[in-house]
């Protein structure tokens, strides 16, 4: 599997989202993936401002085993996730949820609406 990203995603309106929960699931019956997911906050102020990386994780996950990933976005008016896959049959999925533990429905991106990348963005 390519690298992946979700692209940027506005998190405004009357309740903005606090809180990413990502999905991720191993369908391979015999082999281990190793996941590597960085999400970042992207201001909107002003052109050229870089994303400010919020999370950088590494982990391995074994042949049919599911796992969750929580990262905070609170206070940003879009975010964007990046994840380098190592595994053909890994699926990630992303849900937005806001400070009540509601979900941002219009935030969410599936496996399918993810867009390939040629890499993930360095973190220093």
């Amino acid at each position: 599997m390519p690298a992946i990203s979700s692209g940027p995603i506005l998190n405004s309106g009357t309740n903005p989202s606090t809180t990413l929960t990502v999905l991720i699931s191993n369908e391979d019956l015999a082999a281990t993936a190793i996941i590597e997911l960085e999400a970042f906050l992207v201001p909107l102020s002003a052109a050229g401002v870089p994303r400010i990386p919020t999370a950088h994780q590494l982990f391995s996950l074994a042949p049919l085993a599911v796992s969750t990933r929580e990262v905070g976005i609170a206070g940003f008016p879009a975010y964007e996730v990046q994840f380098n896959v190592t595994g053909a049959n890994v699926v990630i999925d992303v849900f937005a949820h806001d400070a009540g533990g509601n979900l941002n429905a219009a935030q969410r991106v599936l496996q399918s609406e993810v867009s390939p990348i040629s890499a993930i963005t360095p973190v220093p």
